[in-house]
């Protein structure tokens, strides 16, 4: 893939370094003012510098301590006056010749954006071999010009530096954000006016809606989105009671009286029609008394009804509009969930087939045999009652979940209503067809504790049912499936897996779409007995998940993993990262960070070359979640979703989260190229975490046409059979 063309300001200012005959490699150069001519200038600049040091506080304040950034403040003729940041690289460009006092130019310093900034009175960035000197190749680099408002003169320049590998477009939208706030500051400082700038800064914004009360709770201040919001003037609300705002009142209460904060509140204002994200904090004196409050909010209503549609398409089924499998398992799981059932409270899941439709699909076509479907769904809808649910399982199959049922004869009505419904004709093609349909039924807990085990109980039922003359149900009973050790057997063979060393990875390699680059290996475990032969994961990792044997095979995993990659590495291959499956288990243990911090040190793999891959199941707890990835990435390690668009992640969660990357699950890939609904749902996840910041990878791509359809909406990497099946470690060398 041809790389893209560099900015024409880059190769401009390349060819000017050339003209002036600077040399790459050889050290960029500094003009040093004078003791006295830097009080002077100093002194000149008194004024500026000192709201530019205000904003570069807070700028820096909102980055994690230690964070590898530097932030730089010129004059107009690019003289560095002030300099701060992470101390050693503040101490590494200072013995460049990088330091206040001294003169930046592209005639002695090569291309920088300082002098781009000030030249072309625009916002510029410099990434990597952007830079003319190749000592800058590892580093990134923003800067935005400051400019008296009202004059429109520049007065100088600020700029960021941080490294390379942490580029991020956000850091042009943060620089001009605080220069805005410098310019505001400074304009209404030559205006004498005694309002806050910052305050000032909230209530101009346009995108922002803002309020500021008094301690009484009246309106002080409100800009015009806010006024707009509740389809007033802002006249109309200055002075009035915020108390009595509709659905904001309650929290400004609780924010004046009670000192409380709140930060990215969702608020769905139903009357206006509008969903926003809402923060407010008290304002206080400098003895600390509360003396009124503040709060703003930002309307997310586009942002939620999209992400309302991508969870209604993928829990809802296209043809017939009832919810789908992903949804009945969910609902099912957390009704076993419900602690406050009652003893005698049972759950009935009943498997419905319809008998002969293949017949009639066949012989009618796909076409009728779809609006079939469609007649035979809503009358099922018409089956259910309350908190009843059925879905479309896929094909001609069903499944229901009735709650509350107290015994096998409430049931037993229930199933027999459903078969009735069958009785009437459905009319197909202008020709009536009678159908009917077979039902198996499994109880809570009678016949499982799970909804795996549920929905199998009710399928053997179901079958029962067909092979005693279909049109009928049957419950299930225990004779009608084979009973066998497995479980207990696999259990001692698992332990003494462990001890033999039995297991093994393969390896299936993550590639970067366009251009083919590998980028990421993702490790499998496999197992091969020595008498039983190869034993699928599918089989031994649910009995492993049961017994609680998946943390030592997690473990195993984990050190086996990052062995392998620092091998490889040693070894001269490229360094990419490795990607583990963290179990429920394992990522819910206390000493998650400092177990995976003490294999990285044992293995002496960098932090940044381990992935852990987590699924949507572990995040329902959102505080936990925050704080055990927040310190997974502190550690430098990278974070995956696994398996996205499986659960109920919202997307607004996703960015507390501190993900780098989401893994969409293969369910969605596999029909993106048929036209089903899917590839909607597959373009809209792109997109969203794309908003936010996160990389996408597809895993499960099989096809060419899957790739150009993932290429074409811009996914960043996929893996599947497509490019390799997993493999053992001696035959992944030759993808590298």
């Amino acid at each position: 893939m041809t790389p893209e063309p560099k900015p024409s300001y880059v190769t401009q200012s390349h060819e000017l370094c050339k003209k002036y005959n600077l040399e790459p490699d050889v050290m960029p150069m500094y003009n040093q003012l004078s003791a006295e001519e830097l009080q002077a200038k100093v002194v000149e600049y008194e004024e500026v510098l000192k709201v530019t040091q205000y904003f570069m506080d807070k700028l820096l304040e909102s980055l994690p301590e230690q964070y590898p950034l530097l932030v730089a403040v010129c004059d107009h003729e690019a003289t560095i006056l002030q300099i701060a940041g992470e101390k050693s690289m503040v101490s590494m460009l200072d013995e460049v010749g990088f330091r206040v006092g001294g003169g930046v130019s592209e005639k002695l310093s090569g291309t920088n954006v300082v002098t781009l900034s000030l030249r072309l009175q625009s916002p510029i960035q410099l990434i990597g071999d952007d830079h003319f000197h190749t000592i800058f190749h590892g580093s990134s680099c923003y800067a935005v010009p400051i400019k008296y408002q009202d004059e429109k003169t520049i007065i100088g320049s600020i700029a960021v530096m941080t490294a390379a590998e942490l580029h991020n477009p956000l850091f042009i939208t943060m620089l001009q954000t605080t220069a805005d706030s410098i310019e505001r500051e400074l304009t209404l400082r030559r205006q004498n006016k005694r309002l806050h700038i910052l305050n000032q800064i909230i209530m101009e914004t346009k995108k922002n809606a803002a309020i500021m009360i008094d301690n009484e709770g009246f309106i002080t201040e409100l800009n015009r989105p806010a006024a707009a919001t509740f389809l007033c003037e802002r006249p109309e609300l200055l002075g009035k009671s915020v108390f009595r705002l509709p659905y904001l009142g309650p929290y400004f209460q609780e924010v004046l009286h009670a000192g409380k904060h709140y930060e990215d509140i969702e608020i769905s204002l139903d009357r206006y029609h509008l969903v926003v994200v809402f923060d407010a904090s008290p304002i206080v004196d400098r003895g600390g008394k509360i003396i009124g409050a503040f709060g703003q909010f930002r309307d997310i209503t586009e942002r939620y009804e999209a992400e309302a549609k991508v969870n209604y398409m993928a829990y809802h089924d296209e043809l017939t509009t009832l919810p789908n499998r992903r949804m009945f398992i969910q609902v099912a799981k957390n009704e076993l969930k419900r602690e406050e059932r009652g003893e005698s409270e049972q759950l009935a899941v009943v498997f419905l087939d319809m008998d002969r439709f293949k017949i009639v699909n066949d012989s009618l076509g796909h076409s009728e045999g779809d609006q079939l479907l469609m007649q035979v769904s809503d009358r099922l809808k018409r089956c259910v009652q309350g908190q009843d649910l059925v879905a479309r399982m896929g094909g001609d199959e069903f499944m229901f979940l009735f709650k509350g049922v107290s015994s096998r004869e409430q049931v037993k009505q229930r199933v027999s209503y459903i078969l009735r419904s069958f009785e009437k004709p459905f009319t197909v093609g202008g020709s009536e067809f009678y159908m009917s349909s077979s039902l198996g039924v499994a109880l809570y807990p009678e016949h499982g504790r799970d909804i795996e085990t549920l929905m199998i109980h009710a399928d053997s039922a179901m079958y029962q049912a067909k092979s005693g003359g279909k049109n009928r149900f049957t419950f299930f009973e225990p004779d009608m499936r084979k009973v066998t050790n497995e479980q207990l057997e696999l259990e001692k063979a698992i332990r003494k897996a462990l001890d033999r060393g039995e297991f093994s990875l393969h390896y299936q390699p993550q590639i970067q779409i366009g251009t083919g680059k590998l980028t990421g290996i993702e490790a499998l475990v496999r197992w091969h007995h020595p008498t039983m032969g190869d034993i699928a994961p599918s089989r031994f990792i649910p009995v492993a998940e049961d017994t609680g044997l998946i943390l030592p095979i997690g473990e195993w995993v984990l050190r086996e993993a990052c062995r392998q990659n620092k091998t490889w590495q040693d070894a001269g291959y490229p360094p990419v990262r490795i990607s583990i499956n963290l179990s429920a288990a394992q990522f819910a243990q206390s000493h998650l960070i400092d177990s995976i911090k003490k294999v990285l040190a044992e293995t002496k793999l960098e932090a940044k070359y381990l992935e852990v891959e987590i699924t949507e199941s572990m995040t329902m707890d959102v505080a936990a979640t925050v704080e055990a990835l927040h310190g997974l990435r502190a550690l430098g390690v990278q974070i995956a979703m696994d398996d996205f668009g499986t659960g109920y992640s919202s997307f607004n969660h996703l960015k507390r989260f501190g993900l780098h990357r989401l893994k969409i699950d293969k369910s969605f890939i596999s029909d993106i190229d048929s036209g089903s609904h899917d590839a909607d749902i597959v373009g809209s996840i792109i997109a969203m975490a794309h908003q936010l910041g996160l990389l996408v990878i597809a895993e499960g791509v099989e096809t060419a046409e899957q790739l150009a359809f993932l290429e074409e909406r811009q996914c960043d990497e996929v893996q599947g059979y497509y490019f390799s099946k997993p493999l053992p470690p001696e035959e992944m060398v030759r993808l590298f």
